[in-house]
């Protein structure tokens, strides 16, 4: 018996092991980019009516990931702007403006008070809590002082601030939507959304 002959049985098997892991890479590869083909055709037939100033996109999870489980992990930015709208729509405060701050967003929207109207700037941190993004009033700062939500709130009888007191979460009644995480930023307000596939 010569040295040589072990060896062959040896490297066909070492061959056909690398040739079977290297067609599983080639298949999981080609699977990631058609699945990240499908994920992003369904993001953009889902958001077509969305308003202007808000993007949705996938976020960096692998594909083969989120079909696995289920749910799509998505990236949302929205601008200062759609924010505004939004918040004007759901508050009926035509003059009500939300900017993004350091640490936050800042509300600026006009109050009662003394029987006088006083632009007052509400300092909203954002979070997400149970699934939903929550808006919830830090301060407000009226005439150069700083004051808390909750206290001013109750002196002026206020029960808008008293609901931005308290949060104010979004989406409501979304069971497909999940928000994960929630930021403010320079650019508006980033969420990370999980979103059910099927």
């Amino acid at each position: 018996m010569t040295s040589s002959t072990p060896r062959r049985p040896r490297r066909r098997w070492i061959t056909a092991v690398v040739s079977v892991v290297g067609v599983l890479v080639v298949l999981g590869v080609a699977g990631e980019l058609v699945l990240r083909s499908v994920i992003d055709d369904r993001i953009e037939t889902a958001t077509t009516d969305l308003p202007p100033g808000m993007s949705v996109a996938r976020d960096d999870t692998p594909a083969l990931w989120q079909v696995a489980t289920g749910r799509a992990t998505l990236r949302v930015e929205v601008t200062p702007e759609a924010l505004t709208d939004a918040a004007r729509t759901a508050t009926d405060l035509p003059e009500l403006e939300l900017t993004p701050a350091s640490d936050g967003l800042v509300a600026r929207l006009p109050l009662s008070i003394a029987g006088g109207e006083q632009t007052a700037d509400v300092l909203l941190s954002v979070t997400a809590e149970a699934g939903q993004a929550v808006l919830r009033a830090d301060t407000v700062e009226v005439g150069g002082l700083s004051l808390p939500v909750a206290t001013l709130a109750d002196q002026l009888g206020d029960s808008q601030l008293n609901q931005l007191a308290e949060g104010v979460a979004f989406p409501e009644g979304e069971d497909q939507v999940a928000i994960s995480s929630a930021q403010a930023t320079e650019d508006g307000l980033e969420l990370g959304a999980e979103v059910a596939m099927w």
